[in-house]
């Protein structure tokens, strides 16, 4: 037996996915070209100026950037796994914080914690809503 909703969506999840999607698909954009070696070199990249040494690094980067892409697509398809998939996402962010926000001045075109904060609260937004939208039944 499944359980599908029969409440409408709200008008503003699509807004609220749209934006979600454009930011983890631009991490995720991102990250294949730099993963795959596929970008030019004057390219400005984050994933190229972060300074990820250890492994362990670099598979959360991972998980925060593909858990949102994730969790985004399936708050279009209004999918409770949403709600656990921003959080992971908003976990792994929070996890990468303190190294995120410790950038040297110019390593980015913006400040680090700027993208500390935007890896958390993003997502967590997300996981907020989600949760919200789930609460109220919208969500399968």
């Amino acid at each position: 037996m499944t359980f599908r909703s029969t409440r409408p969506a709200p008008s503003h999840l699509a807004l609220v996915a749209l934006i979600l999607f454009l930011w983890h698909g631009a991490l995720g954009a991102d990250y294949v070209l730099e993963r795959f070696a596929l970008s030019q070199p004057e390219w400005p990249a984050l994933m190229r100026s972060l300074p990820f040494v250890e492994l362990w690094q670099v598979v959360v980067w991972a998980g925060a950037v593909w858990l949102g892409v994730a969790a985004a697509i399936f708050l279009v398809l209004r999918d409770n796994a949403s709600v656990l998939l921003f959080f992971c996402a908003a976990a792994c962010g929070l996890a990468l914080g303190p190294t995120l926000a410790t950038l040297p001045a110019g390593t980015l075109m913006f400040p680090g914690w700027a993208l500390a904060a935007l890896m958390v609260v993003l997502p967590g937004f997300g996981w907020l809503y989600a949760r919200a939208l789930n609460r109220a039944n919208v969500l399968n």
